[in-house]
């Protein structure tokens, strides 16, 4: 390769006026603007860093600054700190801040008993036994206190006292009383049905000071 290169070379001729018209193009060439060319600028780079940083900060703050509120010395307050469960019916009406009368003869003979206070609006007693339970409760107000919308193919009403009682149910025995006087509702559920005669057993027993006897 080297020895066609020199061939070609010797005869190659540079007249006079060659060589002035390359000494001349050599001399108008701006070597300092095809260096500058050459050189790649970025401006804006530590800007962009910069913005990108920042945002960096702003995103890891939105995940930890939630957390950091959360630590708290206080203890984390639950949404049922008012539901407290007590265990007798003096202490039920005391939370509760009205007086509670348990009900009495109730078809079976309970082996649990649970008191249970609602936002100090309700008060609710479990009766268990091994396979039948009660649940009674005494609320402020006349709405339905009882919890159930079930649909009963039975209903009756029993009154004692001037107070009426709806008792529902299926087939030929009852499930459920509910009444009101005129300060308070109640509601009384059985597991199995029983008749009207025993509900007003169960009724008659609904007694204190402040309320009627039905």
């Amino acid at each position: 390769m080297n020895r066609k290169y020199d061939e070609v070379m010797e005869h190659i001729e540079v007249t006079p006026e060659m060589q002035s018209r390359i000494l001349g193009n050599i001399e108008n060439i701006d070597f300092a603007e095809k260096k500058q060319a050459k050189i790649i600028r970025f401006p804006n780079i530590k800007r962009f860093a910069m913005l990108a940083a920042c945002l960096a900060v702003m995103l890891v703050g939105t995940l930890i600054l939630p957390n950091l509120r959360n630590i708290t010395n206080e203890p984390p307050v639950s949404e049922n700190n008012n539901i407290v469960e007590v265990s007798s019916v003096e202490e039920l009406s005391e939370t509760v801040g009205f007086e509670v009368v348990e009900p009495g003869n109730l078809p079976f003979e309970a082996k649990n008993i649970v008191y249970t206070a609602y936002w100090a609006e309700l008060a609710e007693i479990i009766y268990i036994n091994d396979d039948q339970t009660a649940v009674f409760r005494k609320g402020i107000g006349s709405d339905d206190v009882s919890g159930d919308y079930n649909s009963y193919e039975l209903t009756g009403e029993i009154s004692v006292n001037d107070i009426n009682a709806t008792l529902k149910g299926n087939g030929e025995t009852y499930t459920m009383a509910i009444w009101t006087d005129a300060e308070f509702s109640y509601s009384l559920s059985l597991s199995e049905g029983i008749g009207e005669a025993e509900w007003i057993k169960i009724l008659k027993t609904m007694i204190n000071s402040g309320e009627k006897q039905i």
